[in-house]
């Protein structure tokens, strides 16, 4: 009790020196408490300085009245995800302070989302994450890197804010990132970069009201509104769920084949995603074998292990029972039916005035972004006229189009200085994986002298220190860092590690944790397809390895990549245990799901079923395709499009198709789309230009037919889901169009 009442004192003294005005010693040795390790060492005392001096200048100018606790963990940071930390805040505050002088939090917070969409808007850009200062450079970034942006800007200005996600979507595939600002009666959200006429409304408020868990990361030991899911001194992850939709408590309970509680359990809570049970939460079952999961009102899948032995079971309500009855080795399949939860559209206000008035201000957003230059052309362009070489040339198209978008000519012109004759990519290439690209190869190079991949693993085992507890992100260090400061986390110091071979001259690699290794004795995977469709990669199934109690999906191909099970099996294996999954998405969002366990044994072959479940006559996803140029006109419901060809056999027989269907199309109600020569032919539809061939292209690759013959008509929704398509002569498409059409009714 005694330490209690000290540590309540402290706490009191410490707010009341922050209240009197705060030194920025005061902050800055706060922080430093709370930084991880990239952090901590790729950055300078000065640099923390001089950030917590505009933000304290900031705070003084602007005086929003924020409360000590909310300008610590919310205005204070500058580390919003897992992004590259720059020098936003002290570029961009007097700017961003200017434009919002005089106005309300609220106003403030909705023109400051203005100002960003007037410098980025979204992409379905590459990997990784952009900085604030990346993103302004390229003028587009995804979801979570138009949430960077959009919180680095409101905190610059001194308004609370915090990026705010739902890991994976259950209705759908994928997740989404967006802002929350505290506007001094509580947090608001808003789209990051999509500026809505007031707080609490965006294009997702619907969507978002059927996940499963939404978690945002504050930094410092943090005791606020929200579900703490984990707190350390360094970082806080809650799950704000409670803020969108109802919640429900599942209790899990972990059981022995002999129906006893199982303590210390490794417990998690799946959802499925992408093809796989992707883990939202991952607990321990306390002394009655329980663990208890908050999580929206759908169906999940709870996974429970001890040693070698683990079970499945279906979450569909408050209690569910997990027994402990398969040991890994056991061959067996499992179904599963998963409901996602319902929907419960958060309340909205709309003005259609408003509405007007905010989509003439995000035209002219969008128009002086449109107006800005773009890119590092400057700096490419520079290199190329130094080093007119093949090496140059081929130095640069090693690197991702992201990667040129961001890098520095320091960075080209020391990986260029390391080329010995002719370009190598893994011996001279400057990027490893997702770390920051700065300068490493004279550096590393100077310093050492190893001859051989065993000669600088034995060399980093020795003098580079393993820190496993101080990066809680997963931030990655620039190799130049991990020299410099002698510590890393695992993945990191991996990184380093390719980096310290180019450097030393030798060809090296990076591989990830999730790859085989190819020194393991491997069998071979042969698979007997079953089902309606022919199944993609991370569309409709993956393949799981078994380890440590848990399943990491296999990094063989990615949505994008449309790789079909054909592209993949048969398939070399390291030996070990697997789970293959395989999900079938119906027009109702539900998932008819199977897993299958099986052993991979050296030099021999395991033939497995892939099996996607028979749906009957129920409507499922065929494919997917981007439909996002069409959301505003269709929403994010279902509709038809047409690419008609001209006057050919086909085409008119797709015209009196839908001329004998126009009494259904009329009760459907939904906005019907054309385009093609003889889209005149269709008065009443809404025609839109595909001259370029963009949307057959779309949806002959995301539905996966053959050839891109016309006509070809698709039934897609704004969740970019196709559960329809005919493409060329077809006799039956009244009649299945007819049948598509009362279904999406019911």
């Amino acid at each position: 009790m005694m330490k209690r009442c000290w540590i309540l004192v402290l706490t009191a003294v410490s707010l009341a020196l922050a209240s009197c005005g705060g030194s920025s010693d005061f902050y800055l040795n706060y922080l430093y408490k709370t930084l991880e390790l990239p952090d901590r060492v790729a950055l300078s005392r000065d640099y923390w300085e001089a950030n917590v001096r505009k933000t304290l200048e900031v705070r003084e100018r602007m005086d929003w009245g924020v409360p000590e606790r909310e300008f610590r963990h919310f205005v204070l940071p500058l580390r919003v995800s897992s992004e590259p930390l720059d020098d936003f805040r002290t570029l961009y505050a007097d700017t961003l302070c200017a434009r919002v002088a005089g106005l309300s939090l609220t106003a403030a917070a909705l023109e400051i989302n203005h100002w960003c969409l007037s410098q980025a808007t979204f992409s379905l850009a590459e990997g990784g994450m952009a900085s604030p200062l990346q993103t302004l450079c390229r003028g587009v970034g995804r979801c979570n890197e138009e949430s960077v942006l959009v919180v680095a800007a409101m905190r610059a200005a001194g308004i609370p804010a915090r990026l705010t996600y739902s890991p994976r979507w259950s209705h759908t595939d994928g997740g989404h990132s967006w802002v929350e600002v505290w506007t001094g009666d509580g947090w608001h959200f808003l789209g990051a970069c999509e500026p809505d006429p007031r707080l609490d409304m965006s294009w997702f408020d619907c969507e978002v009201a059927r996940s499963h868990a939404i978690f945002t990361y504050v930094s410092g030991a943090y005791h606020g509104s929200g579900h703490a899911v984990a707190r350390t001194s360094g970082i806080t992850k809650l799950n704000v769920m409670e803020r969108y939709a109802p919640i429900r408590r599942s209790v899990v309970r972990v059981v022995g084949t002999d129906g006893r509680p199982v303590r210390g359990a490794r417990g998690e809570c799946r959802v499925y995603n992408y093809g796989a049970y992707r883990s939202l939460y991952d607990k321990k079952s306390n002394a009655r074998g329980r663990m208890s999961f908050d999580t929206g009102y759908g169906d999940l899948v709870a996974w429970a292990s001890q040693g070698p032995r683990f079970g499945l079971a279906p979450i569909t309500g408050t209690e569910t029972t997990v027994t402990l009855d398969h040991v890994v080795g056991d061959r067996f399949g499992l179904d599963f039916d998963l409901i996602p939860p319902p929907n419960h559209p958060l309340p909205r206000v709309e003005d259609p005035a408003e509405m007007a008035a905010n989509e003439r201000r995000n035209a002219q957003d969008d128009a002086v972004r449109e107006s800005r230059p773009r890119g590092n052309e400057a700096v490419l362009s520079a290199f190329l006229a130094a080093h007119d070489d093949a090496p140059a040339r081929a130095l640069l198209a090693s690197l991702s189009d992201r990667d040129q978008d961001f890098v520095t000519r320091e960075v080209l012109e020391d990986a260029y200085a390391h080329i010995a004759g002719s370009f190598r990519p893994l011996r001279d290439c400057p990027r490893i994986e997702e770390e920051p690209l700065k300068p490493f190869f004279a550096e590393l190079g100077a310093g050492l002298n190893l001859e051989s991949r065993e000669a600088v693993a034995d060399w980093v085992e020795q003098n580079i220190r393993l820190v496993t507890w101080y990066n809680p992100m997963g931030v990655r260090m620039a190799p130049v860092d991990v020299w410099r400061s002698r510590q890393a986390d695992r993945r990191s110091r991996d990184i380093f590690q390719v980096a310290l071979c180019r450097a030393m001259g030798i060809e090296a690699e990076y591989v990830s944790p999730d790859a085989a290794d190819p020194d393991l004795p491997k069998g071979r995977v042969e698979v007997v397809p079953a089902g309606p469709l022919s199944p993609e990669y991370e569309h409709h199934f993956t393949l799981s390895r078994i380890e440590n109690g848990t399943a990491h999906v296999l990094p063989l191909g990615t949505p994008a990549e449309h790789k079909d099970w054909s592209d993949i099996f048969p398939l070399a294996l390291t030996e070990g245990y697997y789970m293959l999954t395989t999900g079938l998405r119906m027009v109702d969002f539900s998932v008819l799901s199977h897993v299958e366990f099986f052993r991979v044994a050296a030099d021999s072959t395991t033939v497995v079923p892939l099996v996607m479940r028979d749906p009957g006559d129920r409507l499922y996803v065929w494919g997917t395709a981007d439909m996002g140029r069409f959301v505003d006109l269709t929403g994010r419901e279902f509709f038809l499009i047409a690419v008609l060809g001209d006057r050919d056999e086909a085409t008119r027989q797709y015209l009196q198709a839908f001329a004998a269907l126009e009494p259904q199309l009329k009760a459907w109600g939904r906005p019907l789309l054309v385009t093609g020569p003889a889209a005149a032919e269709l008065p009443q539809w809404t025609c839109f230009d595909d001259a370029d061939g963009t949307m057959t292209d779309l949806l002959v690759s995301g539905s996966r037919r053959p050839s891109h013959a016309l006509p070809l008509v698709a039934v897609c929704d704004g969740w970019n889901r196709i559960v329809y398509v005919s493409q060329g002569n077809n006799p039956s498409l009244r009649e299945e169009l007819d049948h598509v059409i009362a279904q999406l009714m019911e």
